[in-house]
């Protein structure tokens, strides 16, 4: 390489690295080493309520890891009640999907995941089920990916949205029952949006108004329900994908490689921005009780502003990602821990309905949350 390659190279290493370094967080690093950040206004433990339905959610868990201790824990959380779901938040083959090339090991881990548990769970796609990187991306390792969860044989799975598709898919996890309002969860997958290229892979292509649309309508359908909406994307994060350094080596070389790759989705991102704020301007209309996705490898709760009563980060499934986080304005709870997040519906002795948040860290203890809050 010549010397002029490599002034060309640095100067586009130094160009590029300052316009992610516009959006850097920085501050305390909450690793699992330490203890988790909790905002001092933070709810104080819930009071115990009867759950009527709970919903696990666990994103980013795409490596195999023998007789997992996360898994082993996810599956004792999910049978502790008598109707449960679990929700996979995407990433869950890293790094490339269900590809044909390695098709046996991506089956090797995508089965692990679903056998940790008989109880119902759906399953939606992330970044890298459609491929490693955004200008490879393509919808053979994301159909592949979902014949194999839907023909699982051993319990109820899905995978949702189907067919490369935006959605918004809607599924009911329990139904209306007199007074008791349905609980319903709403998987849309925004790639298709970030990335316009892999868009036509859906066999039933929508605009992104058409998508709004089809969120909006079922937000408003379900507006007197409990409702949970997932995709495999934060809104705001306190973790890299929402802007946090990675050193100043690491700013210099993870952030142009990253650009130069298609982009590193992270939220300040033009596309995945502009999906952000169009996105939530429909949520606040009939703003869903919490939502989910994991993307960032570690577990945080968030405010949401009206968008949501709650954001929730669970990307914490595979102990080979953990990746760090701190506590931005947003934040209730951060921690770079390996672990899922637990929601449980129910009702409080009195009978009103109350929705409990349990972060569960099973290398902590795989029985007791580590941090509890009501969200009503």
């Amino acid at each position: 390489m010549t010397p002029r390659t490599l002034r060309l190279l640095l100067c586009l290493s130094l160009m590029v690295s300052a316009v992610g370094c516009a959006h850097r967080l920085s501050g305390p690093l909450h690793l699992a080493e330490g203890p988790a950040w909790l905002a001092e206004s933070a709810p104080g433990a819930p009071a115990p309520i009867e759950v009527e339905h709970r919903v696990v959610l666990i994103g980013d868990a795409g490596y195999f890891l023998e007789d997992d201790p996360t898994l082993a824990a996810l599956d004792a959380w999910a049978t502790g009640t008598s109707s449960s779901t679990v929700l996979f938040l995407g990433d869950n083959i890293y790094n490339e999907g269900l590809t044909d090339e390695d098709r046996a090991r991506g089956e090797e881990i995508l089965a692990q995941q679903l056998a940790a548990t008989a109880v119902p769970k759906f399953v939606i796609p992330g970044n890298h089920d459609w491929g490693l990187l955004p200008k490879n991306y393509n919808a053979k390792s994301i159909e592949n990916q979902q014949a194999f969860v839907d023909g699982w044989a051993a319990g109820s799975a899905e995978f949702i949205p189907k067919d490369g598709c935006m959605g918004p898919t809607a599924r009911i996890l329990r139904g209306s029952d007199g007074d008791r309002p349905a609980i319903v969860f709403i998987a849309i997958d925004p790639t298709p949006w970030i990335n316009e290229r892999i868009r036509e892979a859906c066999p039933r292509p929508t605009t992104k108004d058409e998508q709004l649309a089809s969120l909006d309508a079922l937000l408003a359908r379900h507006a007197d329900d409990r409702v949970i909406v997932a995709s495999h994307y934060p809104m705001i994060t306190g973790g890299p994908h929402g802007g946090l350094t990675y050193g100043v080596l690491g700013d210099m070389i993870i952030t142009p490689l990253g650009w130069m790759m298609g982009g590193l989705l992270n939220t300040y991102e033009t596309d995945y921005a502009d999906w952000i704020t169009r996105t939530q301007e429909v949520m606040r209309r009939n703003p869903p009780e919490i939502y989910a996705a994991g993307h960032d490898h570690n577990l945080q709760l968030l405010e949401a502003d009206g968008v949501a009563g709650v954001y929730v980060v669970s990307g914490a499934g595979a102990r080979e990602r953990v990746s760090t986080v701190t506590n931005i304005e947003e934040t209730i709870f951060a921690h770079a821990a390996e672990g899922f997040i637990v929601i449980d519906f129910g009702r409080s002795a009195n009978g009103e309905p109350q929705t409990v948040l349990r972060v569960v860290e099973p290398l902590v203890s795989a029985d007791t949350p580590v941090y509890e809050m009501s969200l009503d």
